[in-house]
């Protein structure tokens, strides 16, 4: 059982957001090519090959999470496990593991630690506003190895979805979604009374109270 969980994502909001005091007091999750800039106890990758890539690029003390689809073609490495079943059973195309994505992945890795509260950092869900296709991606690996295949902005549905599903079946953990002052959350959401919102700002004074209590 743990405190607090970071999952951190790779939305463009997180660009000059510090997240290596997390590691001090929270168990921090990351997602996909986060591994390329830092050194994480746990990745959650469910592309193949960004599961190749981070096993040819993280060490052995790094716990790294593909989908079941995967995971037996990366039992070589002691390090890869695989996802956690979904915690329901739903008829529609968004219920089906196969459909769920690394972040919502990554929070549900991030609830087998018990945790009292999870921080979404960096779950942009929407383009960037006043961008066309390819600029208006919300990544920051847009354009890297690995992420030329993407076009155009995802439509987030599914993502929202998901997440909404993890909020309503945790009802005692507290999930505390950060982002930029005018970030929109979506109505889903919302209606879970263990929902908050919290900018960067807020974060980081949070993060130094922390620094401070454990010095």
């Amino acid at each position: 059982m743990t405190k607090f969980v970071s999952v951190i994502g790779n939305g463009e909001s997180r660009r000059g957001f510090d997240i290596t005091p997390l590691k001090q007091f929270t168990t921090v999750v990351g997602c996909n090519a986060i591994f390329r800039d830092h050194n994480l106890e746990y990745i959650v990758a469910c592309d193949r090959h960004m599961c190749q890539e981070a096993v040819n690029s993280c060490g052995k003390n790094t716990t790294i999470y593909t989908r079941s689809n995967w995971y037996k073609q990366f039992a070589y490495w002691p390090n890869v496990k695989c996802v956690p079943d979904l915690p329901y059973e739903g008829d529609k195309r968004k219920d089906e593991p196969f459909h769920w994505g690394t972040g919502q992945f990554a929070a549900l890795v991030g609830l087998t630690f018990k945790p009292k509260a999870i921080f979404l950092i960096a779950m942009d869900l929407w383009g960037i506003p006043g961008k066309k296709k390819e600029e208006a991606v919300n990544n920051i690996y847009k354009g890297s190895k690995g992420y030329t295949y993407i076009k155009r902005e995802v439509d987030p549905s599914y993502w929202i979805y998901q997440f909404h599903k993890l909020m309503e079946l945790s009802p005692d953990v507290r999930w505390i979604v950060v982002n930029v002052k005018d970030w929109k959350m979506p109505d889903e959401w919302k209606q879970h009374k263990n929902v908050f919102q919290e900018t960067y700002e807020g974060m980081a004074e949070w993060i130094n109270k922390q620094l401070t209590k454990s010095k």
